[in-house]
């Protein structure tokens, strides 16, 4: 009778003494740090990325169902044959890295079963990427994305959608140079899709491709979810130099709202605000700044917004 009470107090601790991982992330603290921060927790999670910053031990794990606060990062786990898929329960002191919520020091990683499905991507935005710690650690993904900066020498490059904003892309887990063919980088090129995990490093939350395979230039965007009512054509010519004229299409009267954003993401110029009619209309950019200054040369998006809809098209102005 003894014996069997302490089992059952040791499986009544255990499963108090468990967390889950929004436990862990969710933060109770102006400072964004880990309520358990310090503390030895036990938690479990599907492994969604292996081998982060070149080590086979280092791992994401998240809660089946994904979405915010989902993912945590297992630092050095010691236990280097970990697959996609697989369940585990990991024993580990939670760390703020810099900020970035890890899970250290491991002293048990138990695999609980394998060949799980990984938890969908979170469809995000690059201004919520490039902001919110509720993505930290969890598997995201970005559509319809332009590239805005090249690689830096230390990898990193930034993307932007119809918010304007841009967020970082890195190279956690291949650098592009180093897969065949190697994947070529250059601002104003276009992604449909960049899947990866998110990390925080030097100040800003990045998006981490965990291969070639999450990075694809079809667009995710089914027919269906396209609006009609309105079109944004494009602009000719492009490149231009001195001015180009910016197409677009109506079907039914409305306000249309066209602005001109540099590479990265502050607004240049408000082109049109105003009422259009139905049919085809044009309005023409000549380079210039709110202030009516001339712009250097480069890559510039204009991003219209008509009603629901909303499009965003590169412009290359050369001089």
């Amino acid at each position: 009778m003894r014996r069997t009470l302490i089992i059952l107090l040791v499986v009544v601790f255990s499963a108090l003494s468990a967390v889950t991982i929004y436990d862990i992330q969710y933060p109770e603290d102006p400072s964004g740090d880990s309520p358990y921060v310090g503390q030895e927790v036990t938690t479990t999670g599907i492994v969604t990325a292996v081998g982060f910053k070149g080590y086979d031990d280092n791992v994401f794990i998240s809660m089946p169902a994904g979405g915010e606060f989902s993912g945590i990062y297992c630092y050095a786990t010691g236990t280097s044959d970990l697959q996609l898929g697989d369940e585990i329960e990991i024993t580990a002191t939670v760390d703020e890295y810099y900020s970035f919520t890890e899970l250290v020091d491991a002293t048990n990683v138990e695999v609980l079963s394998t060949g799980n499905p990984l938890p969908e991507p979170t469809v995000i935005t690059t201004q919520e990427l490039s902001s919110s710690e509720e993505y930290e650690s969890v598997l995201v993904q970005l559509n319809d994305v332009y590239v805005s900066s090249a690689p830096s020498e230390y990898g990193e490059w930034y993307v932007v959608d119809t918010t304007t904003v841009p967020c970082q892309i890195d190279d956690g887990f291949f650098y592009l140079d180093s897969v065949d063919p190697p994947i070529v980088i250059e601002v104003g090129q276009f992604w449909g899709t960049l899947i990866g995990m998110v990390d925080y490093s030097w100040d800003e939350y990045g998006l981490n491709p965990r291969t070639p395979e999450d990075m694809s230039t079809e667009s995710d965007n089914s027919p269906e979810t396209v609006p009609v009512a309105a079109t944004l054509v494009g602009n000719y010519p492009n490149p231009f130099n001195p001015e180009t004229a910016i197409f677009f299409n109506l079907q039914q009267p409305q306000n249309v709202k066209i602005d001109i954003f540099n590479t990265q993401g502050k607004k240049v110029k408000t082109l049109a605000n105003s009422n259009f009619s139905a049919g085809e209309h044009q309005v023409i950019w000549n380079g210039t700044n709110q202030n009516g200054s001339n712009v250097a040369s480069g890559v510039y998006f204009y991003k219209m917004q008509a009603g629901k809809y909303t499009s965003t098209k590169k412009m290359i102005l050369m001089k």
